[in-house]
């Protein structure tokens, strides 16, 4: 009687899911069809496309923005619950990935303009020919006048040079370069090439780990759908380069091609090299200490050359790489607001509260690389497999790459939520490509964590404000998702454990 049950549940899942993902794709469709551009897009944090008259229609948006993504994500666990039945073989898995991919692409940006600054500082590039981390995207709209492809870069870019790394800056210069100088093209070449690379992710994630579930958990969640092919995110890049290094390191042992995917994941976002020591620590595990550090050293060399070939393109000056420190300086959704606001904006305290923080994660970092560099692989001759204690100490004391990812984790965890003045929703994404190897109770805060980065939104849909006064309400709205679901999480586990006793 149950199995029938789930028999006719199961594909009710992914039809439901499919149709929810239409209703979310139909006001773009809309909006595309009557307009033909998205240059006079102005209808953000909307889900109908109109023009608000007053704060109940705020509202509205607001509860069906809400009510669309609550449902998705209700269905998403229910999938990932269900995930053998409702997917009997990967290959169905991968159509229907594609297809919600496909859906989502089609969706105009909403809750992020970002996008229309990689089209901006790409058109610089190959259009001006102007070097976009010593030229604005405003100094080149003061000598040329209006151009569209200029014209939607938000106000807080406009004036900054490109803050991402050169890997990056020549995607944006090869993709806006087949754009004929229209922005709505240019958009979807972008959107395009994000739909491809998140399908590699997830031919990567299942090669690395031959698991249909952990496929479903990247390819089939809302968040990473909606900020990565709906907004746009680079990250999804950063994402794919690093997924890539995990999987020629973890199945391919070859740890050149693993520290070159490195390099070119640093080259779009900095963050990715917190990465690199751990996998050639990794790597290493087994070898003498004096073989170690001929081999990180030649490693090094590697890293350093590619991604010099990279900076080379556009150096002059240091200048380039100004664009490290553009985001530290901006205060917005993250630990750093508050004491802003506590030290009423005192730059001085803050600036050292930064540096100290800073410090003692690097003094952190370092020793623990230092201490997984010179670990001497443990005697196997004496370990009794049988016996659990004997499992427990010889994992401990070597270096398996669970515990190598779940130690980079931490630090991965600190850095976001800590460290970063100014953390955006999308940042969650940077959890999911070592999520396999953690703890199930981190795989779930994890998924909470990018319902909670859906929710935040619905501050700005309700109010139309968007900027650092609701910087706070955003975080505490994650922080606020994440304790109800994993309370909720806990008393549903209690209670089925309640009725097996009873």
């Amino acid at each position: 009687m149950e199995e029938n049950k789930n028999k006719k549940i199961t594909p009710l899942l992914t039809i439901c899911y499919f149709y929810i993902s239409i209703l979310f794709t139909i006001p773009s469709i809309n909006y595309l069809i009557k307009n033909r551009t998205v240059y006079y897009f102005t209808q953000v944090f909307t889900y109908t496309f109109t023009k608000s008259s007053n704060m109940a229609h705020y509202y509205i948006n607001a509860l069906i923005y809400l009510a669309l993504f609550f449902t998705l994500f209700f269905l998403y666990f229910a999938i990932l619950k269900n995930i053998n039945k409702v997917f009997q073989n990967k290959k169905k898995m991968f159509i229907f990935i594609a297809i919600v991919g496909i859906l989502f692409s089609i969706i105009i940006p909403t809750t992020s303009l970002d996008v229309y600054s990689y089209i901006g500082n790409g058109w610089v590039d190959s259009y001006y020919n102007e070097n976009p981390y010593y030229t604005s995207v405003q100094d080149v709209t003061n000598e040329h006048g209006w151009d569209e492809m200029l014209g939607k870069v938000a106000r807080c870019w406009r004036e900054e040079p490109v803050v991402y790394g050169p890997v990056w800056s020549l995607l944006c210069r090869f993709f806006t370069s087949f754009s004929f100088g229209k922005i709505t093209l240019a958009l979807f070449i972008f959107k395009i090439a994000s739909f491809l690379i998140f399908m590699g992710c997830n031919i990567l994630i299942y090669k690395i780990t031959k698991k249909k579930f952990f496929v479903a958990l990247f390819g089939l969640n809302p968040f990473i759908l909606f900020e990565f092919l709906s907004n746009v995110h680079n990250d999804i890049f950063l994402v794919f380069f690093i997924l890539l290094a995990i999987y020629f390191i973890k199945n391919k042992q070859n740890t050149t091609l693993s520290v070159a995917s490195i390099a070119i994941a640093t080259g779009i976002k900095y963050l990715s090299v917190l990465l690199l020591p751990f996998l050639i620590c990794y790597a290493l595990r087994n070898e003498k200490l004096s073989y170690k550090i001929k081999k990180t050293i030649i490693y090094a060399i590697e890293f350093a050359i590619l991604l010099a070939v990279f900076y080379l393109i556009y150096v002059r000056d240091l200048q380039v790489f100004s664009g490290i420190f553009v985001q530290q300086n901006k205060y917005g959704r993250s630990l750093f607001l508050m004491l802003w606001y506590l030290l009423q904006g005192d730059e001085t305290i803050l600036s050292i509260i930064k540096i100290f923080a800073l410090g003692i994660f690097a003094i952190t970092y370092f020793a623990t690389i230092f201490k997984l560099f010179v670990n001497k692989p443990q005697n196997t001759s004496n370990i009794d497999y049988n016996k659990e204690k004997d499992t427990k100490k010889f994992n401990k004391k070597n270096i398996t790459f669970g515990n190598t990812m779940k130690t980079y984790q931490i630090f991965l965890l600190i850095f976001t939520f800590i460290l970063i003045t100014n953390f955006n929703p999308w940042y969650v994404i940077w959890l999911f490509p070592t999520l396999m190897w953690q703890k199930a109770k981190m795989i779930r805060a994890s998924l909470y964590l990018s319902l909670g980065a859906i929710n935040s939104y619905a501050i700005t849909y309700a109010t139309k404000v968007d900027d650092e006064t609701v910087g706070i309400p955003y975080l505490m709205v994650m922080a606020f998702t994440l304790a109800i679901l994993f309370v909720a999480n806990e008393i549903k586990r209690k209670s089925v454990t309640q009725k097996k006793m009873e």
